[in-house]
């Protein structure tokens, strides 16, 4: 532990204070912009001044770029201490950190109509016409997706989910409560939906090898308490917003009236199957390979054709939205890996109620990755319960912030419009610590009188 090492937890944490004011500075930036093309319109030159800085506020007020834009001067004070090589060795800038591409890849593929459309199909069969309803799509989204997320990795899944509850939920426009209390399910879910296997949700990858913990010892331990305690809470929150439920139906009802019956189902059905196909096996080909860049760097590039081969069956594909979680995803991990030196010093000395409690909050503001792979470095001193909690604490914090959870940015990425004033992670906060604390609750209940 160096000087070094408290300037980098220094950074950290003002990106993370950044993030909470983020919402004020899109939403300036945004009004400043509005304002300036407005004044275009009349006077029929544009305030360059005022679209400048506006342009500026709302850069800086994007949740993607905030931590690689704290890098940035953390970097050049190294640099000036160490010199240039030395600076790149010491915040491991030399790697290639394969996860955050992986993410960006499997949001691109997961995000075209061959993979969307067989999906909502899928969650389909449990809405059929006669008593479909929008609460009825939103509660099977909610339930099936993250379900999905063990076998098609936690970040197909989040883009899934979001981009089906854009298409049959968002899109009818529910209060602002419903949809922070939608968005903090989610990313609720995604989180704790991928524990029922042991290789898709990334902290229970990290250590499942080491621990020798196989998909049975997930599911019976984690999994299956898990998804109990996403059904209940994803009841609770129908009966607590039925009233809006009800309003939200009767508009759908009225806006099928004057568009037609596709309104909740825009997805193109008349996909070649063997387009299907392809799109299924470069999905499945992404997930053998989480681990080489270059292996996925490839894949793109051949997707990227076969894309533009089949154009009119792909739909519209978020290529800037999927690069730009992959940036706040390398700029979170390069953080991370300096924060390790105190989160381990934390960790290694607790018992397992303050263990699991101190999970929960590390993994709200550090990618819950990072919790369970520093996990991993105090093995030794760690039995079979306290391993169990510092996992369960991770997995089950991973919906309480953005940051808590590597596809959490990608979810947002493909719903903020339906957020016009700014995103806010108070508020997210909010909605997603009852889940959080309920499952809480299951899970030291389980450890207490079911070992």
């Amino acid at each position: 532990m160096n000087s070094f090492d408290y300037l980098a937890s220094g950074f950290f944490f003002l990106a993370v204070v950044h993030t909470l004011f983020s919402p004020f500075l899109f939403h300036k930036g945004s009004s400043m912009i509005d304002y300036a093309l407005q004044k275009r319109n009349i006077h029929k030159t544009l305030p360059q001044r005022v679209y400048f800085w506006g342009a500026l506020l709302r850069f800086v007020g994007e949740v993607e770029i905030i931590f690689g834009l704290w890098l940035l001067p953390l970097f050049f004070v190294l640099v000036f201490q160490v010199g240039w090589d030395k600076a790149f060795e010491v915040m491991k800038l030399k790697g290639e950190y394969p996860e955050a591409f992986f993410v960006s890849l499997l949001m691109i593929i997961s995000s075209t109509n061959p993979i969307l459309s067989t999906f909502q199909r899928l969650i389909g069969l449990f809405c059929p016409k006669k008593v479909e309803s929008v609460a009825r799509w939103w509660f099977w989204i909610l339930t099936l997706g993250p379900i999905f997320g063990s076998l098609i990795t936690e970040a197909s899944a989040m883009t899934l989910s979001a981009l089906l509850l854009k298409k049959n939920f968002f899109v009818i426009n529910p209060n602002p409560s419903l949809a922070y209390g939608t968005i903090g399910l989610l990313f609720f879910n995604i989180s704790i939906g991928g524990a029922l296997t042991n290789f898709a949700a990334p902290p229970v990858v990290l250590v499942a090898n080491k621990w020798r913990w196989d998909s049975l010892y997930i599911l019976v331990h984690f999994g299956a308490l898990f998804i109990l305690g996403m059904i209940i809470t994803n009841l609770a929150y129908y009966f607590f917003f039925r009233k809006e439920f009800n309003r939200l139906e009767t508009e759908r009802k009225s806006l099928i009236a004057e568009a037609g019956n596709e309104l909740l189902s825009p997805l193109d059905e008349e996909i070649p199957l063997w387009i299907r196909f392809v799109n299924f096996a470069f999905l499945a080909a992404v997930t053998l390979i989480p681990k080489h860049f270059v292996l996925m760097l490839g894949e793109l590039i051949f997707f990227f054709a076969f894309m533009e081969a089949t154009k009119d069956y792909q739909g519209e594909v978020p290529w800037l939205k999927a690069f730009l979680v992959g940036f706040f995803l390398f700029s979170l991990e390069v953080f991370g890996n300096l924060q390790s030196w105190w989160v381990n010093r934390l960790l290694s000395h607790l018992s397992f109620f303050p263990l699991y409690l101190s999970s929960v909050l590390l993994s709200s503001f550090n990618d819950n990755a990072l919790v369970s792979y520093v996990a991993t470095l105090i093995v030794p001193e760690m039995d079979e319960s306290r391993k169990r909690a510092i996992i369960a604490g991770a997995l089950s914090g991973g919906g309480l912030t953005i940051l808590a959870n590597a596809p959490n940015l990608a979810g947002l990425s493909l719903l903020r419009d339906f957020f016009p004033e700014g995103f806010s992670p108070i508020r997210l906060f909010k909605m997603a610590v009852i889940p959080t604390a309920f499952v809480t609750i299951l899970f030291i209940l389980k450890e207490v009188f079911v070992r």
